[in-house]
């Protein structure tokens, strides 16, 4: 007998509860079951058990998920305030159909309890250079007519959440932030900043794109910027650099992209080079750097 790799699954989930796409899972998810029993005993056989008797099932399902705002008011029982009002009500009236469809098309399975109660904690988690996410437990219920705690889907038969990143490429963005950062430090494009490495002989400034970090988990693209400085003049660089600097870290503000606005949802100072001299045409010259990571 021999297992194949392509029956290995990864990838998230979305998760639907009450007709409501909540989000997707991030990191992990768990599906745990519980049984409780009554342990049959007799007398001759002291404290020995003959049997077991099944008297209680119970499925949760344990979760993190982005997008969580939908989540969040689930939480809130879709008030904008929590208040003590729903204490000594019956949790089951709250309760409704919780969907796990998994986003991989090569996974088959979709699990549904077609009456799930959040339960015991959300935990909303604020990150300064990541995307919010939110804990939250589900439990499934007994409904009067419903029989069913949990069963298993043809995913296929599900509306599955497809991931769609933002189609920025390189060179616009390369352009964008070269006109955002010149703004930023009242030069002029083409003048004395540039984009990509600066012309040979001249002082000024430079931004280049150097990269992108991908998240399988995250509909955001990561990139590095890196902006950098070249002047005979050892102040003037330091200056620019640190003028550039001190504008950061900021979130929400906005690029235009090809025509188009894109927010930058974070940019943050990474990493700071001051002291490198460079030959530039048979001339001394002082180098400096700023690296930046931006979130789009």
């Amino acid at each position: 007998m021999s297992l194949t790799t392509q029956n290995f699954k990864i990838g998230p989930c979305s998760i639907t509860y009450k007709g409501e796409l909540l989000g997707i899972t991030r990191n992990w998810s768990t599906l745990s079951f519980k049984y409780s029993h009554h342990d049959v005993k007799v007398n001759r056989t002291h404290e020995q058990i003959i049997d077991k008797r099944l008297t209680g099932m119970h499925a949760y399902f344990k979760t993190e998920i982005l997008q969580i705002d939908a989540g969040v008011n689930q939480l809130f029982l879709g008030n904008t305030t929590w208040t003590m009002d729903y204490l000594g009500k019956r949790w089951s009236l709250e309760g409704g159909e919780l969907l796990i469809v998994p986003i991989s098309a090569n996974d088959k399975i979709a699990y549904r309890m077609p009456n799930a109660l959040i339960i015991n904690q959300g935990v909303l988690s604020f990150s300064n250079t990541e995307a919010y996410t939110l804990q939250m437990e589900f439990e499934s219920n007994y409904n009067d007519g419903e029989e069913i705690l949990i069963e298993t889907l043809d995913a296929d038969t599900c509306e599955r959440v497809t991931l769609e990143r933002d189609g920025t490429d390189s060179i616009s963005l390369e352009r964008a932030m070269t006109t955002y950062i010149a703004d930023k430090l009242g030069m002029t494009v083409d003048t004395d900043i540039f984009r990509g490495r600066i012309p040979i002989g001249v002082d000024g400034c430079g931004v280049r794109v150097l990269g992108k970090t991908f998240e399988d988990d995250s509909s955001s693209n990561d990139y590095q910027v890196k902006f950098s400085c070249i002047n005979e003049s050892r102040n003037q660089v330091m200056n620019n650099i640190d003028n550039l600097e001190q504008q950061f870290p900021v979130y929400g503000e906005s690029i235009t992209l090809d025509g188009e606005d894109k927010t930058l949802k974070m940019v943050k100072n990474v990493d700071m080079l001051l002291s490198d001299e460079i030959a530039d045409e048979g001339k001394i010259k002082m180098f400096g750097e700023l690296l930046l990571r931006i979130i789009i």
